[in-house]
């Protein structure tokens, strides 16, 4: 070819830098109960919703449809598989949840360096790159929460500290156990030693004797999703697996007997994450939410309401100084209130001390884990 000194390439244009996706104007919002401010008036009115409305003119739907991670998995993977949008852009899932959906190709990638400034600022270090979706390509963390045991002290007429308090045949057929598989093994688990994130299928069977031995002899009342709350404030549960933000709010707004605790064995700490699954049709409102609910002040509108630990720096701080409004303001009752709550989103090491990850588990395990668990369920 010809010689190419001296020749000079033709002057670059500079690229344009590349234009914001425009946001369709909808969000359909799926999450569990429990987990969400709420108008005091209006049930149905999310205050840090309508707030992101007006500042965003995004139009959000906001379901509370999901009880149990398998479950409501079910009722979207047929649009999944089919390569079709699901009826939501925006989902909440737990974290072992996040890695099975990222393997199985059904969630929209992120990109939180370009798309996320706010939870690049503001994230905990503790919520970044975890085990279940290394450099958050899928999600990023709406909280954590704590596996543990509620009970009603007036039920129980005693303190309950351990794991094996569910199995005590003082409580026969007054304990709620979780239809969340990795749950109720993996604290089944803890109480013989094991932890889950290290446990075999040898040592998962261990734990299947120890509940199913329980069960045959009639000592769960059942094997719940989220509406186990409903059954702790009605008392017909004097004691069950819980998850602690759900009884921080109904001791606080329902029944003040209701108690909770980490077992003195151990109890699972999780993250519940946003993700957009595949083929959202609004994914670039689901991104916008992600980003916005990063900021401190909107982070600690949700938190003061759910008493969950928050995944975003400043929220305890924040939820504090409120506080010290209400106080100044006359209303002690209130400053009293969100003290607590500034104390139950705070994820001090302290809270953490006794609380385990899950097992990342193959799908060969999973199958394993599942069979036995689906014994115990038979009863």
């Amino acid at each position: 070819g010809a010689p190419t000194t001296g020749v000079t390439a033709a002057p670059t244009a500079t690229p344009a830098p590349t234009p914001a996706p425009t946001p369709a104007g909808a969000l359909e919002i799926a999450n569990w109960p429990l987990y969400i401010d709420t108008d005091d008036e209006d049930a149905s009115k999310h205050p840090s919703l309508e707030e992101f409305t007006a500042e965003t003119g995004i139009t959000v739907g906001y379901y509370e449809v999901i009880y149990d991670n398998e479950d409501f998995f079910g009722t979207i993977r047929p649009d999944l598989a089919a390569g079709k949008p699901t009826p939501y852009d925006l989902i909440i899932v737990t974290d072992w949840m996040v890695a099975k959906l990222a393997a199985l190709g059904y969630l929209e990638p992120i990109d939180v360096a370009r798309e996320m400034p706010n939870f690049v600022a503001n994230a905990v270090d503790t919520v970044r790159d975890q085990w279940f979706d290394p450099g958050n390509r899928y999600s990023i963390p709406w909280v954590g929460g704590i596996v543990g045991i509620g009970y009603n002290i007036a039920l129980t007429g005693r303190e309950i500290t351990s794991f094996d308090d569910l199995l005590d045949p003082a409580f026969k057929g007054r304990v709620g156990m979780f239809s969340e598989m990795r749950d109720t093994m993996c604290l089944a688990l803890l109480s013989l030693g094991i932890v889950p994130a290290k446990a075999t299928v040898e040592d998962a069977a261990r734990a299947q004797a120890k509940l199913l031995e329980a069960a045959q002899r009639g000592q769960f009342r059942g094997f719940y999703g989220n509406e186990y709350t409903d059954e702790l404030v009605n008392g017909n549960l004097a004691i069950s697996m819980a998850w602690g933000g759900d009884v921080f709010q109904l001791a606080l707004y329902d029944n003040p007997d209701l108690r909770f605790v980490v077992p003195r064995h151990g109890g699972m700490y999780y993250l519940d994450n946003m993700c957009i699954p595949k083929n959202a049709a609004h994914p670039v409102d689901a991104r916008l939410f992600m980003n916005h609910f990063y900021q401190p002040e909107v982070s600690a509108k949700i938190g003061e309401w759910i008493g969950y630990l928050s995944p975003v720096k400043g929220v305890p701080d924040l939820i504090r100084a409120h506080a010290a409004d209400a106080r100044a303001a006359g209303d002690a009752e209130t400053a009293d209130a969100l003290l607590v709550v500034a104390d139950a989103v705070d994820p001090t090491p302290e809270r953490l001390a006794n609380t385990f990850p899950y097992r990342d588990l193959s799908l060969d395990e999973e199958r394993a884990w599942n069979e036995l668990f689906n014994k115990v369920l038979l009863g």
